[in-house]
């Protein structure tokens, strides 16, 4: 029934009465006047976290943001194109940028490990602006563990001088020391030629420099990480109606992958979560076994229940150890995985 204009009326009425109530529960509980006032502290303890006044601006090449920017005065674009000073004897937009290794053996982590008094922090544009909730709400209910939601519209890695995740993090993770799982959700900013450190030539998307300097960013936030003995769960964002973005998406999928599995840390595929195959993209789940429709209407974002199958997933990576119990179901097929590898 897909494509059924009546059908799919419905079922656009049926996730928008669905949306309507989370985002109801989510406000009416005070549990978004929390997350607004954690936000705000660690921006307000860091002036070099904060916005600049002349900064207000929206990443208007992406649309259907959960809370638009406001007073925009000049596209983001077009706020990059301005002439920068050029630094002199310059050749390079980015120096010394290296990638580190992680100190120590590394054994990959096949679940996220809390206990009583842990907390779970998020970190994301507004693609986790629509998962952090759910999972945040299945921590609370089911384990009575408390989450730190940072997510903000418009970020990435990207753009530093905008907003800069790294640094966003580390200050997290020092200020709150019962951290011990940080969930990421980031890309559809950040497939764009990106501004120089000096200079004022852009460096091109996907160029070898581009990528030297994105994967450390993604570097940057697991060796934090691992510095406080946090898990990491990093999701991978799905493919995108549109075919540049959604490409955009295919080549920051394979960054964000290789650096979290070289730190042994959890990966997860929106795509997989979605059933999508290879480069394809559909509204609703990628085998066709229902009609429910899992993304919005700008073909970026996630529909309610596309929201709760993600927060599902990150959800299912995370146990909650209470005395000496029987290993995680996660842990036991992976455990017998390896063991078969052996055998």
């Amino acid at each position: 029934m897909m494509g059924n204009p009546v059908w799919d009326y419905g079922s656009a009425l049926h996730d928008g009465v669905q949306e309507a109530g989370l985002t109801f529960a989510y406000h009416a509980s005070g549990q978004k006047a929390v997350d607004d006032k954690q936000a705000a502290q660690i921006a307000d303890s860091n002036d070099a976290l904060k916005f600049p006044d002349d900064f207000r601006v929206g990443l208007h090449f992406v649309n259907g943001y959960i809370y638009p920017a406001e007073s925009l005065s000049v596209t983001f674009p077009e706020l990059l194109k301005r002439p920068q000073a050029r630094a002199k004897n310059s050749t390079r937009a980015f120096a010394g940028v290296n990638l580190a290794s992680p100190e120590g053996p590394i054994t990959p982590k096949h679940i996220a490990k809390i206990t009583a008094g842990d907390q779970v922090l998020f970190a994301g544009d507004s693609m986790m602006q629509g998962i952090a909730p759910h999972v945040k709400n299945m921590l609370l209910k089911k384990y009575n563990i408390d989450s730190i939601n940072l997510s903000k519209q418009s970020t990435g890695l990207a753009y530093p001088r905008f907003f800069n995740w790294p640094e966003t993090i580390a200050k997290a993770l020092n200020d709150n020391p019962n951290i011990k799982v940080l969930v990421v959700f980031l890309g559809p900013n950040d497939p764009w030629d990106m501004p120089p450190q000096t200079g004022y030539k852009y460096v091109k998307f996907k160029s070898e420099e581009w990528e030297q300097v994105y994967r450390s960013r993604i570097n940057d936030i697991l060796a934090t990480a691992r510095q406080h003995n946090v898990d990491v769960i990093w999701v991978g964002p799905p493919n995108m109606r549109k075919n540049n973005l959604s490409d955009g998406m295919k080549f920051l999928r394979s960054l964000y992958q290789s650096e979290v599995e070289k730190y042994g840390e959890m990966y997860i595929s929106a795509n997989d979560v979605f059933k999508y195959k290879n480069d394809d993209y559909s509204d609703y789940i990628g085998d066709g076994s229902n009609a429910i429709k899992l993304r919005s209407g700008d073909g970026i974002h996630f529909s309610g229940k596309g929201q709760q199958m993600i927060a599902e997933r990150v959800f299912s990576l995370i146990h909650f150890e209470e005395g000496d119990k029987e290993p995680h179901e996660t842990e036991q097929l992976a455990s017998s995985q390896e063991q078969a590898t052996l055998d």
